[in-house]
């Protein structure tokens, strides 16, 4: 990021640097025995990753692919399972 000058870097190497001082934080408590937080993270974890992928990591790969490349990358999306319900498939 810090080399190709990708805009929102900063906020992106602080969200990074944010999961895994948690991660850590947590391992720490559940080496200890006290797995109580664990699933909370968890379930954070799983809330927050999809958002971040879509915005910010997806960011990243059409700045990278342009500047690469000179265009976007190409994305496949999976057909979500209540489309395919709704259309007979």
């Amino acid at each position: 990021m810090s080399e190709t000058d990708f805009p929102p870097r900063d906020c992106h190497i602080d969200e990074h640097a944010a999961v895994l001082k948690s991660s850590a934080e947590v391992l720490e408590l559940a080496r200890s025995g006290d797995v109580r937080h664990a699933p909370s993270f968890v379930a954070e974890l799983a809330r927050w990753f999809p958002g971040h992928a879509d915005y910010l990591d997806s960011a990243l790969a059409a700045w990278m692919c342009k500047r690469q490349f000179g265009g976007k990358p190409v994305v496949f999306h999976k057909p979500r399972a209540e489309s395919s319900e709704k259309e007979g498939g």
